[in-house]
């Protein structure tokens, strides 16, 4: 069984700074790196969970015209706590790879979330145990015999999107998203500057400012920016 954190450039510091972050500040700062992480299309089952971890990546096939029974598969044994899974069933609507069986396993081995290009079903079960779980959708049709696992631990395709075993995925009520495990000290960094630029415009707002000049106050445009990059691009302007 792999370690927590194996085989990442995601230190454990990374990961509790991203717990107090939002989806919608990391892809603001990944936006400004132009680099796209949104899954689109995934979205929570069970509303108000959250999960922040590291990628643990499962690909499925669909099941050829070979004879005999073929299971959903039994990956989840590899899964190292801490670990966010995400799984790659290309989209398919017709049939599930997650249910209850998985959902007990997940809570008990301490994984943190999963996220699929599909559908997954025995939501009751999911939501009672309050289980962080994004998909397509839900449908309660098996997987078995109908997909086949083909690896795990391999890049997979999610829309435009590339997700790499060990890469940071964060997922809340707005969505999920990749940040490349390469680059995610410095998202953290930006998304917090982002986050600290809205609380500014907040309170501006609060206290009577307008939108408009709120927003210009604190350069909205680079939201990222800390406070002495912004005083640094006014003086170069």
């Amino acid at each position: 069984m792999l370690k927590p954190f194996e085989s990442t450039d995601i230190s454990r510091t990374l990961l509790d700074e991203c717990e107090r972050l939002d989806t919608a500040s990391l892809s603001d700062a990944l936006d400004s790196l132009d680099v796209s992480g949104g899954l689109l299309g995934i979205g929570t089952q069970v509303p108000g969970t959250r999960c922040v971890g590291i990628a643990f990546t499962v690909q499925y096939e669909p099941v050829g015209n070979s004879h005999g029974f073929k299971n959903a598969a039994n990956y989840i044994d590899q899964v190292p706590r801490g670990a966010v899974i995400v799984s790659s069933n290309a989209g398919r609507q017709d049939c599930t790879v997650w249910g209850d069986i998985m959902t007990h396993f997940a809570v008990a081995r301490g994984i943190k979330g999963t996220v699929i290009d599909g559908v997954a079903r025995d939501i009751d079960t999911v939501v009672k145990l309050g289980y962080p779980l994004f998909s397509r959708g839900r449908f309660m049709q098996s997987a078995k015999n109908r997909t086949q696992l083909k690896a795990v631990q391999v890049p997979i395709e999610i829309g435009d999107v590339t997700v790499n075993p060990g890469d940071l995925m964060v997922c809340d009520g707005s969505g999920c998203l990749v940040i490349p495990q390469q680059i995610a000290a410095e998202v953290i960094r930006r998304a917090c500057a982002v986050e600290h630029t809205e609380r500014q415009i907040i309170g501006a707002i609060t206290t009577g400012s307008s939108l408009e000049d709120a927003r210009k106050t604190y350069r909205y445009d680079q939201p990222w920016l800390g406070a002495a990059e912004k005083v640094e691009t006014e003086l170069s302007q």
